[in-house]
């Protein structure tokens, strides 16, 4: 595996932890590391066994790393619903014992 790519595997762990810890800034920062590493991969144009390997790796950290953000935005979304929701019970109360 080439050294770059294995910078580009780590930064993808990296990504990944600061998903884990909620650190969506850091994450952004390291994902725009990240691609900048691929965009210089892919002009490099190395290819070999090792490479094929470590891209296939990279595919299965990259996915999951998709699944994972889906997974947290689905949660932020069903969140900001129960908040407003909330809100809205909480204001049609209020609006009710004006009206007693």
């Amino acid at each position: 595996m080439t050294p770059l790519l294995e910078d580009i595997l780590e930064l993808t762990d990296r990504v990944q932890a600061a998903i884990d810890a909620g650190d969506w800034q850091h994450a952004n920062e390291l994902e725009t590391e990240r691609r900048a590493k691929l965009e210089q991969l892919v002009v490099a144009s190395v290819d070999g066994p090792d490479l094929t390997a470590g891209l296939n790796e990279l595919q299965q950290r990259t996915y999951r790393l998709i699944g994972l953000t889906e997974h947290h935005r689905r949660s932020v979304l069903r969140e900001a619903t129960t908040v407003t929701t909330g809100h809205a019970a909480a204001a049609r109360y209020a609006e009710r014992q004006g009206d007693v």
